[in-house]
Order: structure tokens, then sequence, then C-alpha cells
């Protein structure tokens, strides 16, 4: 499994990531605002299906919006289910060459040391915290959004703030089940990681109905962004 993130992609997840933790976010003018805070987006492209016995599948990320009307925290983010389908909707008729092909948020961290300690890059899940998480969250998603769709990708970027500017080769790391990127920019570390979500079919031809089965993908994934990696390297 491959997950393709196309160049123009990522100054909006960036941008979007960036600016939940920079910038003090209000309610109204008078009330307290929050920065370090989750942001929410959708990610639009399309998928292609393995070809030959070596093949594997892809999903191709063309672009992304982010979710103005999700409820945003330092620990969760929350967001609106009928603003998801009016985007869904908007999208399919006027732009139809693109699919909802996945989900992106953010987790923001006060420092390195933060993120190390609790490896803020990776997805959240009910095992581990006693909450739901990440992992729970994405096939519910799946299974109730898009139970059309096969495959979905689902990326987590994870922001600190570093003490001084820094400056490293970005790499990918590989995980027994999924890659992510590690990136220095400027005075932020930032973590971009992948997930996949799988939902099939079921037939039941004694109630002759159908109904979708949704779970997290737990084969390798492959998270490729070319173009970033050149622009880091070009930039830094």
């Amino acid at each position: 499994m491959r997950v393709v993130i196309e160049d123009h992609v990522m100054p909006v997840l960036m941008s979007a990531a960036i600016e939940a933790y920079d910038i003090v976010h209000k309610a109204t003018e008078r009330s307290k605002g929050k920065n370090k805070i989750e942001t929410y987006g959708l990610l639009w492209g399309y998928s292609v299906p393995a070809k030959g016995e070596n093949g594997e599948d892809k999903i191709i990320i063309t672009s992304a919006t982010i979710e103005t009307s999700a409820i945003r925290h330092e620990n969760y983010v929350q967001p609106d289910v009928e603003s998801i389908e009016t985007k869904k909707a908007l999208i399919q008729q006027y732009w139809p060459h693109l699919e909802l092909v996945g989900t992106f948020h953010s987790h923001p961290y006060d420092s390195l040391d933060d993120v190390n300690r609790i490896k803020g890059w990776e997805a959240s899940s009910e095992e581990e915290t006693g909450e739901y998480g990440d992992t729970e969250y994405w096939p519910d998603f799946h299974k109730k959004i898009v139970p059309e769709q096969p495959l979905l990708a689902h990326l987590i970027l994870t922001v600190a703030q570093l003490q001084k500017t820094g400056w490293a080769l970005p790499d990918l790391i590989e995980c027994s089940n999924h890659s992510y990127f590690r990136i220095s920019a400027g005075m932020k570390k930032l973590w971009l990681n992948s997930y996949v979500s799988v939902c099939n079919t079921i037939e039941d031809d004694i109630e002759e109905s159908v109904d979708y089965e949704a779970y997290m993908y737990d084969d390798k994934i492959t998270l490729d962004s070319p173009a970033l990696m050149h622009r880091i390297f070009a930039n830094s």
C-alpha cells in the first residue's frame, strides 16, 4: 500500500497545522483565545488498485480542505458531519474527478521532549488512552461517510516548538506497518504520519441487505512525498 501526497497539498497541511499551533483562536472578540490546538481537514484525490502480481494499491492525494467548523481543542478535534457531507456532495457535483480519499488532523505539543516521551506522532487509541481515539474514529468515519471507497488515507501532522532554529536532513522512518516523515522547519519540528482504513461490503442474501465492515489496514504502508523531500533539501 502506498500513500502519495502531491506537492501542492503540503502547504495546506503544514500551514493549517502551524496556524492552529501558533495563532490564538477566539470564539468572539472578548473571549479568551487558545493556541496549540488541533486542526482537521479532508483529503481529496483518487485511488489506484494494484495491477499485476507485485503491484500495490495506491491512494493519490491531490488536494486538501480544512474544516473550519470543527470544534478544536488542545487534546482533540471534533469535525462537523454536516459540513463534511456538504463538501463531499459539492465536490462530487462540480469536480467529479476528485474523490474523498481521507482525513488529516494535527497533534500539537509544547516541546520535542513531550513528543518523544509519548510518541506523539502516532495515532491515539482507546486501548492506550481509555478514550475514543484515532484508530476507532477512522473506521467509523469510513463506514458512515465514505462506505463506497474501499481505502482511505489518514494523515497526522505533529507539531512541536524547538528552543532554537533547527536543521536536519528530512528522513522517512519505516515502522512495522506504516511510515512517517520527520522534518525540521525553522523553529518547528514536524512529523507526518500515515495510516489507512479499509471498508468491505457485506451482502446478506437471506435478508437481501448490504452492510459494511470497516477496520484499520494492518499491512505495510509507504508514505511518498518526493517533492517535499526536494523542497526541504533545496531551501535549507
